[in-house]
């Protein structure tokens, strides 16, 4: 079992490694110039190819959390660069052999590289199928970003007072940068209406909690719902799957279960819980267009509304 160690440490045994690789792939919630510059002066002689992750949302670039035109100078450099708006994990791996991953971010005070900086813990993750494999498909459920799409976010951020980010969107507009295609599990309300779980206070862009910060106006949080990837989930499925019969809660549980493309999988029980919490979204939300009934003593049974 690999010990923890701190930021500092993490950052002794990237310079180590880096000057001499060939892949790296940087998955980090923030990107801060200072952490941008460090890397890319290791790696700026032997060129390796390099991938970097962010979440990378509007507000990210506003409070500073990560830095617009270090992402611009990153794509220059020939970096293949791509965003996550739901994304938490912190992991850099060199050459698929040797990862590390813990708390601290591609910044300065994550990776020690200033003078007053974050205490962090880290450890070094053994190289094997799994661990590849999950770093492979959290990169690939990421979406690239390119130069044009940085001058739209460019023009984009220019509409917004830095001092007023409660006006600021959680993500981009998709016609700046579209959402991931994969289904996951935080696509989903982790909690019933009205109810602010953890992990919307970790990361306020998650859809869901998009939703709860703006319940107060009915009609916004109506079209937030309306908007996310569970509910249009939903309602392909409901036009696939509906025949004679409407479809109950145990065939959209089957049809959630395989959809979702989280890794490990979720238990089968955490599957209904999303879907219990999605149902009364939909009667809060968006019972004009679909309804939950329940026929007789049966589970839940969901189809679109007719006039």
């Amino acid at each position: 079992m690999s010990n923890l160690f701190s930021g500092d440490k993490l950052k002794s045994d990237l310079e180590l490694a880096l000057p001499y690789c060939k892949k790296l792939v940087v998955v980090s919630a923030f990107i801060s110039k200072v952490g941008f510059e460090w890397l890319n002066n290791l790696v700026i002689t032997n060129r390796p190819s390099v991938t970097l992750v962010g979440r990378l949302t509007p507000s990210d670039f506003l409070t500073g959390a990560s830095d617009l035109e270090t992402i611009k100078t990153a794509l220059n450099e020939g970096y293949t660069v791509k965003a996550l708006s739901n994304l938490h994990a912190k992991i850099y791996q060199i050459d698929d052999d040797l990862i590390f991953n813990g708390s601290a971010n591609l910044t300065g005070k994550g990776l020690s590289i200033v003078s007053e900086s974050n205490y962090e813990a880290c450890s070094r993750v053994e190289s094997c199928s799994e661990s590849k494999h999950f770093i492979e498909k959290l990169v690939g459920a990421a979406v690239p970003i390119t130069l044009l799409d940085i001058e739209r976010m460019e023009i984009f951020l220019e509409k917004f007072d830095r001092l007023e980010m409660a006006s600021v969107p959680a993500t981009w507009p998709l016609n700046i940068l579209p959402q991931p295609t994969d289904l996951l599990v935080s696509d989903f309300p982790l909690a019933q209406p009205g109810t602010i779980a953890s992990e919307y206070e970790l990361n306020p862009a998650l859809p869901f909690a998009q939703i709860e910060n703006v319940k107060s106006d009915f009609v916004l949080a109506s079209a937030l719902f309306k908007q996310t990837k569970a509910y249009s989930w939903l309602k392909k499925q409901i036009t696939e799957n509906q025949s004679e019969r409407d479809l109950g809660f145990g065939q959209i549980s089957r049809l959630l279960h395989d959809a979702l493309a989280d890794d490990p999988a979720p238990y089968r029980q955490e599957i209904k819980d999303l879907q219990a919490n999605l149902y009364s979204y939909l009667k809060l939300y968006a019972s004009d267009e679909i309804e939950v009934y329940m026929p007789g003593r049966r589970s839940e049974v969901v189809r679109f509304c007719y006039a």
